[in-house]
């Protein structure tokens, strides 16, 4: 009977610490706004927001779920963005990529270039979205990576992404 009660008081104790991680773990995957002095950006669920990521980037993003079958060692999908001084133009894109369209337009009175390419990587295809545009002196560049065999509604999340990133 005395180490029933110590026991029982533990095993509560290890229950609630559970539930409060399990809470909280989740709640790291809901949509939020992040926001800087350069930039104003929607992540949407399913998404995490990688704090203390890569230097390089302003801000880093992958989704919760891997490609499954086809490509299990890929997330479906993957978002950052830099900031460059605008006098070091940042690569416009990588070697191999194959741009499918690539256009200028104006959101919000500011002017972006927003393009839409394919790229393989170990035969894995992904369709890749840039938007950027100048803002305080720098260029700053969201770049999404997403599996090319993916649901409509991802993409339209993937969408909705793209359209929420604006310059201040």
């Amino acid at each position: 009977m005395e180490i029933l009660i110590p026991g029982l008081i533990l095993v509560a104790l290890m229950v609630y610490a559970s539930t409060r991680i399990k809470k909280t773990a989740a709640l790291a995957y809901e949509p939020e706004t992040v926001e800087t002095e350069d930039f104003v950006i929607q992540k949407p669920a399913g998404f995490l927001t990688v704090i203390g990521g890569d230097p390089r980037f302003a801000f880093e993003s992958y989704s919760k779920e891997y490609g499954g079958e086809t490509a299990p060692d890929f997330r479906k999908a993957t978002a950052h963005i830099t900031v460059h001084n605008a006098g070091s133009q940042p690569r416009g894109t990588d070697a191999d990529d194959k741009i499918v369209s690539d256009v200028s337009k104006k959101f919000g009175g500011r002017s972006y270039r927003v393009t839409e390419a394919r790229r393989t990587v170990r035969d894995v295809d992904f369709k890749v979205f840039r938007k950027s545009g100048e803002t305080n002196g720098h260029i700053v560049r969201l770049e999404i990576v997403v599996l090319n065999e993916t649901t409509d509604e991802f993409l339209r999340n993937i969408e909705s992404m793209l359209q929420s990133f604006e310059l201040k």
